[in-house]
């Protein structure tokens, strides 16, 4: 008899991890099939969530066939059809795959509160990007490769430091360093009513369910007329807030984020990890972009293989989207992830 409980108690124990393992393979939740050559539109499971993304591929796509790949990860707030798909286009005529997602809470991906800019969400949902890459039997997993831009180029980083199936990892126009980007420039005086609206914006969706949101870019309060022009404030502003890449044109872009951005926004520095990332690094910035420090410093720490290229005349912003510009970072990462493909 007991034998016999014994034997029962291990079938239901075996019953029950086949069910867990049915629930968590995300294979099932994972849509798209018959991909064409072009733009196609995929979601797949992160976090418990569905996210959205734009699969890239190159011309006389053929599923039977091996590409390398690209995950892409963005800057501050984008959604999938801004910066990821001006290169996702530009990666496709180079011969890649390429994925640009919305991470969770942007865009046409799920998750709350919405347009949250939070370094741990947006660094699973790279991880998850990855494996849904990995599930795809035309990607060929000894080339699959990281780009990261902007504020993902402080994430991607740090992913790729303990997530080896990323073969070689680049980021562009990268902001590497919260820590330093808040705690190194702004004073006590000048921090804690940051943190302590986010702390009481925390408070109230806590008891109530509503997120406040605020204009973390600054981008309603810049006096344009008097704005230098060349100024990386002007920069942002002609990139979002115009016709150029802002809301009349992605609709499901806002540079409004949720008030609690300010309890996780300054935790992250990819910096710290620097020399221990192991996988090889190509960091990307414009000659004219004054945020170019923050990759140097990154650089100076990382582990080999790594290189950096100054892109001749270019800014922080520009290698967003002007062609010049990103045709040059396209064809040097391309140059530098062929040199660690197997």
């Amino acid at each position: 008899m007991k034998t016999t409980a014994k034997t029962m108690f291990g079938l239901l124990l075996i019953a029950a991890s086949i069910n867990v393992s049915a629930q968590n393979n995300h294979l099932n939740n994972n849509k798209m099939t018959n991909f064409k050559s072009g733009t196609n539109e995929v979601t797949f499971k992160s976090q418990g969530v569905k996210l959205a993304g734009l699969l890239f591929t190159p011309d006389n796509f053929d599923e039977s066939k091996k590409y390398s790949a690209v995950v892409f990860s963005g800057p501050f707030n984008q959604v999938k059809e801004q910066m990821g798909a001006v290169y996702g286009k530009k990666f496709a005529a180079q011969g890649y795959v390429f994925l640009s997602y919305d991470p969770y809470s942007f865009g046409d991906s799920e998750g709350e509160p919405r347009n949250n800019e939070h370094a741990q969400h947006k660094m699973e949902s790279i991880r998850d990007a990855i494996s849904y890459l990995g599930t795809l039997s035309f990607v060929d997993r000894d080339k699959l490769f990281g780009l990261g831009g902007c504020a993902s180029g402080g994430y991607m980083p740090l992913v790729a430091t303990t997530d080896k199936r990323l073969k070689a990892i680049a980021t562009v126009s990268g902001m590497m360093d919260n820590q330093a980007s808040y705690f190194g420039v702004m004073t006590k005086e000048q921090l804690v009513p940051l943190f302590t609206m986010a702390n009481d914006a925390r408070q109230k969706a806590y008891e109530t369910g509503e997120t406040d949101y605020y204009d973390a870019l600054g981008m309603n309060t810049l006096d344009l007329e008097n704005l230098d022009k060349s100024s990386a404030q002007y920069e942002g502003y002609d990139y979002y807030m115009t016709k150029r890449a802002g809301k009349e044109t992605y609709p499901n872009y806002t540079h409004m984020a949720p008030m609690t951005l300010m309890e996780n926004a300054p935790l992250t520095s990819a910096i710290a990890y620097a020399p221990y990332l192991y996988t090889p690094y190509l960091g990307i910035i414009g000659e004219k972009a004054e945020t170019g420090v923050l990759t140097e410093l990154f650089y100076e720490k990382c582990s080999e293989p790594k290189e950096l290229y100054k892109v001749p005349g270019a800014t922080h912003v520009s290698l967003y989207d002007i062609d010049k510009d990103v045709d040059r970072a396209v064809a040097k990462m391309d140059e530098f992830f062929k040199k660690y493909s197997k």
